[in-house]
């Protein structure tokens, strides 16, 4: 790979990076939102570097040929500005943005992790509901949700009525289905797994993205050792994917 060449590669690298964050969310797939500005400037930092790379070839490749005697044997010259062939690797993470764009983890993520460990910091309960006009749910999300379950030994929660949203998820085990949400700290890499077990409801599609309205049914016994809170539902609507996947 030649300098020219190289310098491409960061062209097509920055604008990659430029078009998942700029032009449309697709970065939200893989990434948290507050890496947005990062991304951003790398993009730029990489178009620019790139183009440089091949302006300055270019100028020492045409003065280079304005100084070339007559008769010159163009066997050699400018080997020293090429790299190895390794690094026509570097085109693949284009390749994956613009052909083949993975999607956001999903159903088989989900079903196949452990669900998330009980975090240290859970939200306490005596603010749930605070503002609700009576009668009318508690909207949630899926990992405060969880949380919340796990540490309300007095099962207060149980009285409530509670609207979710997630996607469906099929029970390996076969006993209902999970409604579910990614949750990651940094990247899709860490993405661990909220989600309430359903089992007076058809199955819908897997991967299939509902808003979900009922009650957290109580568990006998030591809350924290549930490994998967269930929910019954009241109503179920159907909704379209949400700009961020994850929670």
């Amino acid at each position: 790979m030649n300098r020219i060449a190289q310098g491409m590669v960061m062209v097509l690298l920055g604008a990659a990076a430029l078009s998942v964050t700029v032009t449309s969310q697709l970065y939200l797939n893989y990434v948290q939102a507050g890496f947005r500005p990062f991304l951003i400037a790398a993009g730029v930092v990489l178009v620019v570097l790139g183009v440089a790379t091949v302006v300055v070839d270019l100028r020492a490749a045409r003065g280079d040929a304005d100084e070339e005697p007559a008769g010159h044997d163009h066997g050699h010259g400018h080997d020293h500005a090429r790299g190895p062939g390794v690094s026509w690797l570097m085109l693949l993470p284009v390749v994956a943005v613009f052909v083949i764009a993975p999607p956001a983890l999903g159903a088989y993520t989900a079903s196949t992790a452990d669900p998330a460990a009980l975090a240290d910091d859970a939200a306490p309960l005596d603010d749930l509901g605070a503002g609700v006009p009576d009668g009318e749910p508690v909207e949630m999300r899926m990992q405060e949700f969880v949380m919340r379950a796990w540490t309300d030994q007095d099962r207060k929660m149980a009285e409530w009525d509670v609207r979710l949203t997630g996607f469906a998820v099929p029970n390996p085990e076969g006993e209902g289905w999970y409604l579910a949400r990614l949750q990651m700290s940094c990247c899709a890499a860490d993405a661990i797994v909220n989600r309430v077990l359903i089992e007076n409801e058809p199955e819908p599609p897997k991967d299939s993205w509902w808003t979900v309205q009922g009650r957290w049914l109580a568990p006998e016994g030591d809350i924290q050792e549930i490994r998967d809170h269930r929910f019954e539902i009241e109503e179920i609507t159907s909704v379209e994917n949400p700009p961020d996947p994850y929670e």
